[in-house]
């Protein structure tokens, strides 16, 4: 099976399934006709054999219509000779029309034939003890002179059995022509199964040529915007269009990877520009003031923390949705606590106010940590040096908001874009990366994050979370 192609494969087991439905009803339809013809036989036996008349010997039986068998009975059937007065006239009913004709024969409580007709019937054990126990009447196949038989043994008074039997052969001649008729039959359903099953299997898998096709295609020219055309709601339909969606979400995964490579390096090359100035101006020996020399390094310092930052950033977003997240309980109050304290020390002119109630949130707790760390970051940036930033935390949610210039509406369509940065934003520290990622974590974690304009001016971002 494994050297065979599929459409081979599918042809075969059509063919075999075909085969098995054949080969079982002709099997059944075969052991019914044998059920109900050799049940014929047997209820003609049961008929003729009620239907003989037994007499005393020398009575006159010429009113009754049949055949009489005299007691003559054939020295080889004998195992002893019955006495006289034992011997019996047995009647026999004519052939049922169109039927076989019956043989019958009379035995006593030994096994002796004491009423017979030609051919002799065997004597068995069995027949022996119907006479004795005049009880145990039953049905037995036989053979007489090499022609099988059918015989019907029952007790017919005190000491005596009646042997009834007919000939088979008609039955088996019957049987022999209806096998070979199935079998034939078998043989041209199973060509002809074989034949329409590999139709079937060609009209069935052409929309999986038409897909194999195309994957061929995309594999070969890389073009990731060719679609398989699909019709109805059937299965390979289903495959196609699942397909098809599978390609979208490569093609826009690419996409997306090649605006965060073509984004990623633009933004890249500013810092390195200035790293790699300021470091050829300290390596060509440049007499410098100690001002200008320590004014220098802090811009190095300050450039190289940004590098660091935009690198850890892009790495992070490029992983996407191929994080391990480590889900627990994580109490939502308790990183917002630990947020505020290491901004109170990032940005010590800031006022850092929380106002928290206990929440629990299903989450990883590092990731919900620099969410809502990069929320406050975002809104320290914004304050303008000084002001005031709130952070709320209630019912797995936690609002952060700032009181500088909010957000224009022409941005907030873009805010959460990977390195959108405003014109305003273009002096200001930063990548652009930061509320993407809060994004990325949110939607990671099943929740949201949502921008609000509160009374009063300022912004208000707020991540939503999955309760347990």
């Amino acid at each position: 099976m494994s050297r065979l192609n599929f459409r081979q494969r599918l042809t075969l087991l059509s063919a075999a399934g075909i085969a098995l439905v054949l080969i079982v009803g002709s099997a059944a339809t075969y052991v019914v006709v044998r059920s109900q013809l050799r049940g014929q036989v047997d209820q003609s036996l049961r008929r003729q054999s009620a239907a003989v008349v037994l007499t005393k010997a020398g009575t006159s039986v010429g009113t009754i219509r049949g055949k009489i068998l005299r007691r003559q009975v054939p020295t080889e059937g004998r195992r002893r000779r019955p006495p006289a007065g034992l011997f019996v006239d047995v009647v026999a009913p004519k052939p049922e029309f169109g039927n076989a004709p019956s043989f019958f024969q009379v035995i006593d409580l030994h096994g002796a034939a004491i009423a017979a007709g030609r051919p002799l019937l065997p004597v068995t054990p069995r027949s022996v003890e119907v006479a004795r126990t005049g009880k145990g009447a039953y049905y037995t196949d036989l053979e007489v002179r090499g022609t099988p038989m059918r015989m019907y043994v029952r007790p017919v008074g005190s000491g005596r059995a009646l042997l009834s039997a007919r000939s088979l052969s008609e039955v088996d001649n019957t049987l022999s022509k209806l096998g070979w008729s199935l079998a034939i039959t078998c043989l041209a359903g199973i060509a002809l199964a074989a034949l329409v099953g590999a139709f079937v299997a060609r009209g069935a898998l052409r929309p999986v040529g038409r897909l194999t096709a195309t994957a061929e295609r995309i594999t070969e020219t890389h073009d990731l915007t060719e679609r398989i055309e699909t019709e109805g709601d059937d299965e390979l339909s289903r495959l196609g269009a699942t397909f098809n969606a599978m390609l979208d979400s490569l093609e826009g995964a690419i996409r997306s990877q090649r605006q965060l490579v073509s984004d990623a390096s633009h933004e890249l090359r500013t810092p390195l520009t200035s790293l790699r100035t300021n470091i050829d101006l300290l390596r060509q020996g440049v007499e410098l003031s100690d001002q200008d020399r320590d004014r220098l390094l802090r811009d190095l310092g300050r450039e190289l923390e940004e590098l660091t930052t935009l690198v850890a950033n892009t790495v992070e977003l490029a992983r996407g949705g191929q994080r391990d997240l480590h889900l627990e309980q994580v109490r939502l109050d308790e990183v917002a606590e630990r947020v505020v304290q290491r901004a109170k020390a990032r940005f010590p002119s800031l006022e850092f106010a929380l106002d928290a109630t206990e929440t629990t949130v299903w989450g990883d707790p590092d990731e919900l940590e620099r969410a809502v760390w990069n929320l406050a970051e975002n809104a320290a940036k914004w304050s303008n040096g000084g002001g005031r930033v709130e952070l709320t935390v209630i019912d797995g949610q936690v609002a952060v908001r700032d009181h500088g210039p909010g957000v224009p509406a022409s941005e907030r369509p873009f805010i959460f874009d990977r390195f959108y940065r405003s014109e305003r934003a273009r002096g200001r520290p930063g990548s652009g990366l930061g509320l993407a990622i809060v994004r990325q974590i949110a939607e990671d974690h099943g929740g949201r994050v949502d921008f609000e304009e509160p009374e009063g001016g300022g912004a208000r971002f707020r991540l939503v979370l999955v309760r347990p």
